[in-house]
């Protein structure tokens, strides 16, 4: 038999560092109150510019507007519902006066709240941001303050507005562009597949990116559409935008990967959640191993931070938690499940491994997936496909290159493998003579 190489990858894990390097969020939101409040002229928005709000895309999956209130309705208090509001007026009108912090500020958002705390700010903020992935030049501080019975929010932007307004019509302008590409009459699983192989094929990891400093755009749609480049919270953002622009359910989970602070999405298929980390999936590894996970699978090496209903009660909010964080139970989309030809016994199981393989010859798919299971044991079903008599899979092999023309002949001289055993499952690497 051929020589066979082999990855194990046991649980779910890949190492995402291999391709991605630390994956940071955004750095913690930099509040100022007092001095720096003092400084901001509030009342001159002479200066203000206007920027439009996004446009719909005429296209066959653009079944709404896109707009995602996950955040909105996780708000607890009218006042912070009330601010969220405000924040969306504001954030469409920005200065293109540059402040002494290299920022431009956005209009003020009043709330009729004297006692609205730096909490409810942080909370109001968080949950506007992730309800609007297209607004991707606020910056990652605020000021505040206190006025009469009022309290006062200052926002601020890395872009002044016209200079917004055209990095705006640049990200539509891609988001178009990829959602009018896609292929017709595609059910909810392979839309998910096609927009999250897309957006790997044309972004690449922010190595080096750790702050806003280094890289605002990286952490942005805009960084990860236009710029090609991205680190974790720009690849989730781009999910979640794509995947609501055509129907699909979609939002964040945040918590920490390899005890870093990580961003990834959570994903409504056919009416279940599902874990997708499209970051750690940009591995030359990975292919699909965080594509909808159940919470069992994501929490082999990831942590899910707190949500926003555990820290209602505290006086600060935490660095990193969740405003909205659905239960993810089923594994129905499972690339894995979806995917893989399924082997109950090796010897009647044949038939359906041959006419697969053969497919995925006729296309010159680069790899093959293969479920074990569960009825059978996992290492001894590896041992017999390609390490022990009788080598079932070369003999798979074999046999669908006897239905297979000189172009598309299977090479089983030096075959690549890599164990997924979360997943009962082996991928393939086809190589072809």
């Amino acid at each position: 038999m051929g020589k066979v190489r082999k990855v194990v990858l046991s649980a779910v894990a890949v190492i995402a560092v291999a391709t991605a390097g630390v994956c940071l969020t955004t750095d913690v939101m930099d509040n100022v109150r007092g001095a720096l409040f003092e400084k901001v002229k509030f009342e001159d928005d002479s200066n203000y510019t206007s920027v439009p709000p996004k446009e719909s895309v005429d296209c066959e999956y653009y079944e709404s507007n896109g707009e995602i209130s996950f955040g909105y309705d996780s708000l607890y208090t009218e006042s912070q519902k009330a601010c969220y509001k405000s924040i969306g007026e504001a954030v469409y009108k920005i200065s293109e006066d540059i402040n002494e912090f290299n920022m431009y500020p956005v209009g003020k958002v009043n709330i009729d709240d004297k006692n609205f705390t730096e909490k409810d700010i942080d909370i109001c903020v968080k949950a506007y941001t992730m309800d609007h992935p297209d607004v991707f030049w606020l910056a990652n501080r605020y000021s505040y303050g206190s006025a009469g019975n009022q309290s006062i929010v200052q926002l601020y932007s890395y872009v002044g507005g016209v200079e917004c307004r055209q990095k705006m019509n640049e990200l539509n302008q891609a988001i178009e562009d990829l959602v009018t590409k896609i292929p017709g009459k595609l059910n909810q699983y392979h839309l998910e597949k096609y927009i999250h192989n897309t957006l790997l094929d044309r972004c690449s990891y922010a190595n080096g990116v750790k702050t806003a400093e280094d890289g605002w755009e990286e952490f942005t749609t805009y960084g990860a559409l236009v710029n090609g480049s991205a680190v974790c919270e720009g690849y989730a953002h781009t999910m979640c935008l794509l995947l609501n622009k055509v129907g699909i359910d979609a939002y964040y989970a945040n918590g920490y990967g390899e005890s870093d602070a990580h961003m990834w999405n959570t994903v409504n298929i056919d009416g279940n959640w599902y874990h997708l980390d499209a970051t750690w999936d940009d591995n030359e590894n990975a292919f699909f191993n965080y594509f909808n996970l159940n919470d069992a699978q994501i929490v082999t090496d990831h942590v899910i931070a707190s949500s926003l209903e555990d820290i209602k009660q505290s006086e600060q909010a935490e660095d990193v938690y969740n405003i909205f964080l659905p239960e993810c139970n089923s594994d129905s989309a499972n690339y894995f499940v979806v995917e893989s030809t399924y082997i109950v016994d090796f010897d009647e199981s044949r038939e359906i491994m041959v006419n697969d393989l053969i497919a995925a010859a006729e296309e010159k798919d680069d790899m093959f997936t293969v479920r074990i299971d569960s009825g059978l044991d996992f290492d001894e079903a590896m041992k017999v496909m390609f390490d022990e008599e009788p080598y079932y899979m070369f003999d798979y092999i074999r046999e669908a290159n006897e239905s297979l023309d000189e172009d598309h002949q299977i090479s089983d001289s030096n075959v690549s493998i890599i164990i997924l055993d979360t997943f009962n499952a082996v991928v393939v690497k086809l190589d072809y003579e």
